[in-house]
């Protein structure tokens, strides 16, 4: 459901940007120079995005609403601040909130559990998955990147993973003889598969991956 709301969000920001586009190349509206003045918005709607994808990803949607909230008021002159002065501050305290409630920015855990749940902001996170039975999960990936291990997991039939990447990277290996689908919305994005099936079977186990790329990327390799 959430991966559904993601979308037409995105979608529906995507085709008023078109709009906007159009009715300044008519000489009706002076989108571009609007556009000048509200783009930090930008940021919160991104932070809202991850929010709304993934709740436990709270404070980085957060860093990322305030970043854009604080920016607004720079670009109104409501308030001055030095923009790369504060930059790295903010992704400190990011960091160190992430490791006080125990999401660490890069880590690699080998787990057996049937569904996945990975994410990653401004970090990384590799998975190795074991599991005998596996049914798919979620991956997360926001100036990030995810990295999981399935080519010792087993599909009894079909798995599910949805993925969101903004401005970031999933990397998926599997075992040859899956089949991999991809259903994913891409915007300036897409998925990439260098996954190559050692059998003529169509039987076989099939993995789908499906949700929104936008700015980034997901691969699929053996």
């Amino acid at each position: 459901m959430n991966q559904k709301i993601v979308r037409i969000l995105t979608g529906s920001l995507i085709t008023l940007v078109g709009v906007g586009a159009l009715l300044d190349a008519l000489g009706l509206f002076s989108f571009w120079a609007g556009l000048r003045e509200i783009w930090p918005l930008g940021l919160v709607i991104a932070g809202l995005l991850v929010l709304i994808n993934n709740l436990k990803q709270i404070v980085w949607a957060g860093l990322l609403v305030i970043a854009g909230v604080l920016l607004q008021l720079r670009t109104l002159d409501i308030i001055d601040f030095n923009v790369f002065a504060l930059f790295w501050p903010v992704v400190i305290i990011g960091i160190g909130i992430s490791v006080l409630i125990n999401r660490s920015v890069a880590n690699k855990k080998i787990r057996i559990q049937d569904m996945d749940n990975v994410s990653a902001v401004f970090g990384g996170s590799e998975t190795i998955n074991a599991s005998k039975d596996y049914q798919g999960g979620k991956a997360t990936a926001v100036f990030g990147g995810v990295s999981i291990d399935l080519r010792d997991a087993v599909i009894k039939k079909e798995a599910t993973l949805n993925v969101f990447a903004l401005c970031g990277g999933i990397e998926l290996k599997v075992p040859r003889d899956w089949t991999v689908r991809s259903q994913v919305f891409p915007i300036l994005g897409g998925v990439e598969s260098k996954s190559q099936r050692n059998t003529d079977k169509n039987d076989g186990p099939v993995l789908v991956i499906a949700g929104t790329v936008a700015l980034g990327g997901v691969e699929v390799k053996s």
